[in-house]
């Protein structure tokens, strides 16, 4: 079932986002293992993995941040900046791409992620116009594949079902017991389902299941956006979710428009703790119902 809707207030906030200033923006980093690093500053979170002999970096924010992100790396290790890795195509996820490309890092993603940011996007909600080139990964994947920064270490690239995009990857680092979960998960906020990006609530809940079954109870996990995650934090935020979806399936099954349900306000039990933040209730519950089998 596909639901057309307007998401105003999503344009706007991405329009203030390109906009934004970057100039007080601090890159801070946290160590989650002995080689990987979560990377904080304006847009998606990234992650550092530091290799023997070059570093590796998953998704890298705005272009203007590219310098302060390559000053922090260096400050962490002074190894070269050799593959940015993205775990799917919005630009506050892949905006560096070209300035890192042209310090001489290969992109690696997904290979919707590469049609999606050569093609850009019209649609009623938003404009993105094409990648430059330099931007465009060098390297893609259907499926899955292995990058080794270490004799016995790798990581462990996947793309995962259609979810928060249909180009969104996983990036599990085994043998450090860490996870990049890209925007999958956005830890203790309603995500974002894009629809004009083939984005589906019910990918995700898989895609949300599929990682817990791959952690432990040591695991950390890299969230798209907020804080580093535990698979305590992980299990909580996926039944959340799945009580949300379940229920909006319900009142939708009872043959309730979109309207109908947002005025009833179903999900008032959660909003005043996941609805605050890029994504508010309205919106979520308009892209579930526009997503949901």
């Amino acid at each position: 079932m596909r639901i057309l809707f307007t998401l105003t207030t999503l344009c706007i906030a991405y329009s203030s986002i390109a906009q934004s200033d970057y100039s007080n923006v601090q890159i801070t980093a946290e160590q989650l293992s002995e080689h990987v690093y979560i990377l904080y500053g304006a847009g998606g979170n990234m992650a550092l993995v530091t290799g023997e002999q070059q570093n590796y970096l998953i998704d890298d924010q705005f272009a203007p941040l590219s310098d302060k992100i390559l000053f922090k790396i260096k400050s962490i290790n002074d190894k070269p900046l050799a593959y940015v890795l993205n775990t799917h195509w919005h630009g506050d996820h892949t905006g560096g791409n070209e300035n890192l490309a042209k310090e001489g890092a290969l992109i690696i993603a997904s290979d919707r992620v590469y049609d999606r940011l050569k093609e850009g996007q019209q649609s009623a909600r938003r404009t993105t116009p094409p990648a430059a080139p330099e931007a465009l990964p060098v390297i893609s994947f259907s499926d899955q594949m292995h990058l080794r920064y270490g004799q016995d270490a790798h990581i462990h690239a996947m793309h995962v079902n259609d979810a928060h995009t249909d180009g969104d990857s996983f990036y599990y680092f085994p043998e450090e017991n860490v996870i990049h979960m890209g925007d999958n998960f956005s830890n203790a906020k309603y995500p974002f389902i894009d629809l004009d990006s083939g984005g589906d609530i019910d990918g995700l809940l898989s895609n949300l299941n599929m990682a817990q079954a791959m952690l432990n109870d040591d695991s950390k996990i890299i969230p798209g956006h907020g804080p580093a995650a535990t698979l305590k934090d992980l299990k909580a935020y996926t039944h959340v979710l799945e009580t949300c979806v379940e229920l909006l399936r319900e009142l939708r099954d009872k043959g309730m428009t979109a309207e109908e349900i947002i005025a009833e306000n179903p999900l008032a039990e959660w909003n005043d703790r996941y609805g605050d933040g890029f994504i508010g209730p309205e919106a979520f519950i308009r892209s579930v119902l526009g997503s949901l089998d």
